[in-house]
């Protein structure tokens, strides 16, 4: 039964697999996802924390915004788009609850 639903899922997408994408990927600083996710082009309510924390643009962020988007994920053990917005906008966003 298994791979007869994943062969009509295949055939339903035309035969391509699609893979769940960050939505950071592509961009070079936090300012470029920050534009993204404000004008609504990027969106991800619940970004895997384990591949922000370790990609490029969050590694050159400065040390206030950095610990602002950390106090955010560890609040709720999750983190939004929205959250990395406000954080980029206002370090001080991270002591807000």
């Amino acid at each position: 039964m298994l791979t007869l639903t994943f062969g009509v899922l295949l055939a339903a997408t035309g035969g391509q697999v699609y893979a769940a994408k960050n939505i950071w990927a592509g961009d070079t600083t936090m300012e470029e996802l920050v534009k993204k996710i404000d004008k609504g082009k990027a969106s991800d309510d619940s970004m895997n924390w384990k591949d922000f924390k370790n990609s490029k643009i969050f590694k050159q962020e400065d040390g206030e915004t950095k610990e602002c988007i950390e106090k955010r994920q560890d609040l709720s053990n999750n983190l939004a788009d929205y959250e990395v917005l406000h954080c980029f906008k206002d370090s001080d966003y991270g002591y807000k609850s």
